[in-house]
C-alpha cells in the first residue's frame, strides 16, 4: 500500500512490485482517522508513505503507532541524512527514493513476508 505518493512514483512503484506477485494499493489521502481505517481493512504487507512534505511525516508516526505490526518504508525524492534518519527514528524500516532500485524493492517485498526474529 502507498499513502501519499504522488500519482507517477506510485505507479512506478506498482510496476516494480508486480513482478513478484505484489499490489500496491494507491487510496486517495484522507483525514487520519478514515486513511487508518483503510490500512485495518487492506491489512497491508507493507506500507510505503510518502515523507516528501511534513505531513507525511507525521502519517508514518501515526500509521506505525495504529498498526505496529506493519512494516513501513518512507519515500521521499531527497537523500539527505537529516530526514533519512527522522524517518528512522518515527518508525520507518527503511528509507527509499525514486528512481527505485529494483534489488531494493524486491529485498523490502520479502523482509515483509519474513517471520519476526525470535532473538
Amino acid at each position: 500500500m502507498s499513502l501519499g505518493l504522488p500519482a507517477d512514483i506510485a505507479e512506478s512503484l506498482g510496476r516494480i512490485v508486480s513482478k513478484w506477485g505484489s499490489i500496491v494499493h494507491i487510496p486517495p489521502l484522507f483525514p487520519t482517522g478514515r486513511t487508518l481505517g483503510l490500512v485495518r481493512e487492506v491489512a497491508p504487507d507493507l506500507v510505503f508513505v510518502w515523507t516528501g512534505t511534513n505531513p507525511g511525516a507525521s502519517l508514518l508516526e501515526v500509521v506505525r503507532r495504529a498498526q505496529p505490526q506493519i512494516p513501513v518504508v518512507a519515500v521521499n525524492l531527497r537523500v539527505v541524512n537529516s530526514e533519512i534518519l527522522d524517518a528512522l527514528d518515527s518508525g520507518a524500516v527503511d528509507y527509499c527514493t525514486p528512481p527505485f532500485d529494483i534489488p531494493h524493492i524486491q529485498w523490502l517485498l520479502h523482509a515483509a513476508h519474513r517471520p519476526p526474529c525470535s532473538c
